[in-house]
């Protein structure tokens, strides 16, 4: 554990040195005003939790990995099997330590890291200049209401060729358009439902004539707001996981894909039971006393753990753009990997 503490501590050291090198343009920009109190105190402390908490398992696995190799270059693990104890028995600790983060994790994920990743975002959608991108999109925001823009940065309130479709039921599934409305730039509220509208071209469909109407500009109020029309793909990791099934309902029923959605849920559950595994994997390759030292053991488990990790990007790039499961693309890295570990253990066990 207290290996574990030092590497959270290393590692986040070295996240936020990049992170403030990333960020400092907007950091320093006389527009944002912000004080080095308003920085350490609003943003990194959210900061530290969301990416110690992502890295959770990973940091257990190189602090399982340093710990016993250490143990083992002094012969201490032999020093314990000499005198009767067995692996089982000195891999109990170990297994122990495993379920208390584990737990920690999990909730983590589910409830306390949503929170802080809410306070995350709000700061870098606020002070700092993402660039998200959304083009193209078609959405259907409630029944018989259909939405499309050709452009929309998630960082601005622009939205460029807004085209708004009103469809009618006409009952046994046929649908009849009663008007559209094509607005070269949009300027929206991601709060409220108010719109400025410049260059409007609407268009209402009579039984005999149209109507036609030219506007320069408008201010109304539409039935959706921005957020309606896209937000970062990280906003479903500042949601618990309630809010995450409740917006999984909504963007469902606009037609958009979920299965985004699903991996960041199922991935809540998953990664930290990574801990158990990549432990397994460690305890079996480092308790072995190896005339390289230290260095061939990490330099293993370093190469387990980037095979692990490509198999996880692997797998929910397939779930996304291919159409696997889901749920079995966030979880064979594990299934997989588990038969290595106990493969690995057993063979450590008996030897």
């Amino acid at each position: 554990m207290g290996t574990y503490v030092f590497m959270i501590a290393v590692v986040m050291s070295i996240s936020i040195i990049f992170d403030v090198s990333e960020k400092l343009k907007d950091f320093m920009s006389p527009e944002n005003n912000l004080t080095f109190l308003t920085i350490v105190s609003d943003y990194y402390p959210y900061f530290f939790i969301h990416y110690a908490n992502l890295f959770s398992s990973l940091i257990i696995f190189l602090s399982v990995l340093w710990f016993t190799s250490f143990m083992a270059q002094r012969s201490e693990i032999i020093a314990i099997l000499s005198n009767g104890v067995s692996f089982l028995r000195f891999s109990r600790p170990y297994i122990i330590a495993s379920t208390f983060l584990l737990i920690i994790s999990v909730v983590m994920n589910h409830y306390v890291a949503p929170f802080a990743n809410k306070n995350r975002l709000d700061f870098e959608n606020k002070f700092t200049k993402y660039n998200v991108n959304f083009r193209d999109a078609h959405l259907e925001l409630e029944k018989g209401t259909i939405v499309s823009y050709r452009q929309f940065l998630g960082n601005t309130t622009n939205v460029r060729r807004l085209w708004v479709e009103n469809w009618e039921d006409k009952g046994n599934g046929d649908w009849e358009l009663k008007s559209d409305m094509q607005v070269e730039r949009a300027v929206g509220d991601s709060l409220s439902n108010k719109w400025i509208l410049k260059n409007v071209f609407i268009r209402k469909l009579g039984d005999i004539n149209d109507e036609i109407y030219i506007k320069d500009q408008i201010d109304t109020i539409l039935n959706f707001n921005l957020k309606d029309l896209g937000q970062r793909a990280e906003i479903t990791y500042a949601m618990t996981t309630p809010e995450l099934l409740d917006y999984r309902f909504k963007e469902e029923a606009k037609g958009n894909s979920v299965a985004q959605i699903d991996i960041s849920r199922y991935e809540r559950t998953a990664y930290p039971f990574a801990a158990y595994i990549l432990t397994l994997i460690g305890i079996s390759v480092a308790s072995v006393k190896s005339r390289e030292g230290v260095g061939r053991n990490l330099v293993i488990g370093l190469a387990c753990g980037l095979v692990y990790i490509f198999f996880m990007k692997m797998t929910t790039v397939a779930a996304v753009n291919v159409g696997l499961n889901t749920m079995f693309a966030v979880w064979f890295p594990n299934l997989f990997f588990s038969t290595i570990a106990l493969f690995l253990f057993y063979r450590r066990l008996i030897s």
